[in-house]
């Protein structure tokens, strides 16, 4: 029998009650414990930050019991402090300002206590807490703030609101600095990495373990992790799709793996793993956890080019910080999770796409937020074109679609607008044909595999023409790689007019 799989558990103590799957994450903890007492840490959404939180609080509440078995058991001095934790991942601020959460929440931790607090601002009540549960405990206190910047990350559509909601954060964090003497340890969660001047102005010895090394892989699964942890289910899930051992590890690879905060460690989407050994399928479980909204206006009415942010470079400065009055595109899709690092470039971090999951599941969305349609409402006629080997149908099916968009969802500055939607229609229809896909980083815009033909897709913007295409498919040798396939291979050339909103131009030569 199968141990049960926590999907969703957020709490350490009720994945321990219902036995399920815990990858022991707690060495890395002990040793995070003796690095710094204030500690910060940014992960994209669903990466296991609230079950982190939540590890840290029963390890200080003193519950050995929970810990039986697990490296920590033998090797922690179980004393019972007292811990407040934050939780800002319960809160709606849509329906509650930010000052009645933070009010709420303060209550929450004094109740547990028997704490009454007395009056004054947010801050004075947040450091008579603290001093209260150290006079009457003698112990030091253990402060978690779990998504500490999500009063801002919900607003961040609304310029002032987010602005406004920053301050009062500030404010409030602000009473951490002076309670040093009652704090024994404080880790901070979030998503966005804000810079200190702007949010943790007074905590200047706040150590920020992001991209600490030693610590890549405190969130999410190693595939040492995998292997340890949920080999058996790795055994029903070859049973069930009729594939080898190494089959299994290459897909899971493909579609979950990528993630490295350090810029080394390979860490896999823990969301998306337990999903996928629960259904056995091969799919996207985390993207639409996370801020494709967001990210997908700000693309459009920016008219960002999509290209751009595959194979990308950028700077440490760059990455680390946030700023919300001026977003940086690559620095936020890196720091929710939509990009990765790969690799460094002239002293520059190099982000890309970390799997099939994000990639396939984020063009798709980028489709429907720039032309106002699903892409299955036209697929299966672009399929069934490319299947008979019929390019011309092809154009005229994508020409239609290109001429349907409203006109009222196309940004006034869209010179890149027509460049990107062609670029995320062919990387949706390659994904809807084969899943073999890989990123052909700096390599044809698409290539698409039937069952007897290999489309290596390359696309120009006018005044470009279709015979520039051709030639760099040829010089380039995009499809060399396919040498050894004994499938047909068509280069096809596109031309794209933005102003009349067609292919104006296209090639297609074996």
């Amino acid at each position: 029998m199968l141990r049960m799989l926590p999907i969703g558990e957020q709490d350490f103590a009720g994945l321990v009650e219902m036995d399920a799957v815990y990858a022991d994450k707690t060495k890395i903890i002990s040793d995070l414990l003796h690095t710094s007492k204030y500690v910060f840490l940014s992960r994209p959404r669903r990466f296991g930050k609230s079950l982190l939180i939540s590890t840290l609080k029963n390890l200080f509440e003193g519950k050995k019991e929970l810990f039986k078995g697990l490296w920590i058991e033998n090797n922690f001095d179980w004393k019972e402090v007292p811990v407040i934790k934050i939780d800002f991942t319960r809160m709606d601020f849509d329906r509650r300002m930010l000052e009645d959460a933070l009010e709420f929440a303060l209550q929450e931790n004094a109740k547990k206590y028997k704490v009454e607090l007395p009056g004054g601002s947010l801050k004075e009540r947040f450091i008579n807490l603290m001093k209260f549960l150290h006079d009457n405990t003698g112990e030091r206190v253990v402060l978690l703030i779990d998504e500490y910047d999500k009063p801002i990350v919900d607003s961040i559509n609304d310029i002032q609101k987010a602005e406004e909601n920053r301050e009062i954060l500030r404010n409030f964090y602000g009473a951490i600095k002076g309670c040093s003497e009652m704090l024994r340890f404080v880790l901070i969660t979030g998503i966005s990495r804000f810079s200190k001047l702007s949010i943790f102005s007074e905590l200047n010895n706040l150590a920020d373990i992001s991209m600490d090394k030693n610590f890549a892989a405190i969130c999410g699964f190693t595939k040492d992790d995998l292997n340890e942890y949920f080999s058996e289910y790795k055994d029903a899930a070859c049973e069930e799709l009729e594939i080898s051992r190494d089959e299994l590890d290459e897909k899971i690879r493909f579609w979950y793996d990528g993630y490295k905060f350090d810029g080394k460690t390979h860490i896999y989407n823990p969301f998306s793993i337990l999903n996928f050994f629960s259904k056995k399928e091969f799919r996207n479980y985390w993207f639409e956890s996370g801020l494709p909204k967001l990210l997908a206006d700000f693309i459009r009415e920016h008219s960002v080019d999509i290209k751009e942010l595959e194979n990308t470079a950028i700077s440490e400065l760059d990455l680390n910080n946030f700023d919300v009055t001026k977003i940086n595109l690559k620095a936020l899709m890196f720091q929710t999770g939509y990009l990765t690092i790969t690799g460094n470039r002239n002293g520059k971090y190099v982000l890309d796409y970390p799997n099939e999951e994000v990639r396939q599941s984020f063009a798709a969305y980028l489709l429907y937020n720039f032309s106002d349609m699903k892409y299955s409402d036209n697929d299966d006629f672009m399929m069934d074109a490319l299947n008979a080997g019929d390019i011309d149908k092809f154009v005229l099916i994508t020409n239609s679609l290109l001429a349907s968009i409203p006109y009222q969802i196309i940004p006034e500055d869209h010179e890149n607008y027509f460049s990107s939607l062609i670029y995320v229609m062919l990387r949706v229809l390659a994904a809807n044909i084969t899943s073999e896909l890989s990123s052909y980083k700096g390599r044809a815009d698409a290539v698409i595999k039937t069952e007897d033909t290999i489309y290596i897709f390359e696309y120009k913007m006018a005044p470009h023409t279709a015979a520039e295409g051709m030639e760099q498919i040829k010089s380039r040798g995009y499809a060399d790689e396919f040498a050894s396939d004994p499938r047909k291979k068509v280069a096809v050339s596109l031309v794209i007019d933005k102003e009349k909103r067609q292919i104006s131009e296209y090639l297609a030569e074996m």
